[in-house]
């Protein structure tokens, strides 16, 4: 088992996942961001690169407005909204039944020593840098999202 594992297999999702009121398509935010499953229904060769492609939701007036200023600075391809229902704009995520013991070994022994516990292959995946690419990855998402809120 690895990180993408225990993520993908809601082991490391939060209880609120698991209740989230916003799976569906009224959605109180202008714009929606997320990656889109399913974009080989809208157009098989968006995808080339395999580096995926990103999800676009407008959900109100002032969003059209928004994305119409900077739409010229894209690659924008019209999708079917049937073709864009994944499961977290569908139903809550279900939870995994060991997601209470992870969030409390994660909150008593760091993420480190849960991610330890929860994979089988940790070892030969901290031998090829694994945790350490991680820790990149996760500090690399966090300053992303940080620089997108404007702060």
């Amino acid at each position: 088992m690895s990180f993408s594992d225990l993520y993908y297999k809601h082991i490391m999702l939060r209880k609120s996942c698991g209740s989230c009121h916003f799976t569906n398509l009224q959605r109180p935010s202008d714009i929606t961001l997320a990656d889109f499953w399913g974009w080989q229904k809208t157009d098989r060769k968006i995808n080339k690169d395999g580096k995926g492609v990103s999800l676009v939701l407008v959900n109100t007036e002032k969003g059209r407005e928004i994305f119409d200023a900077i739409r010229d600075r894209l690659v924008v391809i019209p999708a079917e909204v049937a073709d864009c229902m994944q499961p977290q704009l569908q139903h809550p995520a279900e939870l995994n039944p060991l997601s209470d013991e992870f969030e409390k070994d994660y909150v008593e022994t760091g993420f480190e020593a849960a991610y330890r516990k929860y994979t089988a292959d940790v070892k030969d995946k901290s031998k090829r840098g694994g945790l350490k690419k991680i820790r990149k990855g996760i500090k690399k998402i966090f300053v992303l999202l940080h620089l997108c809120k404007g702060e």
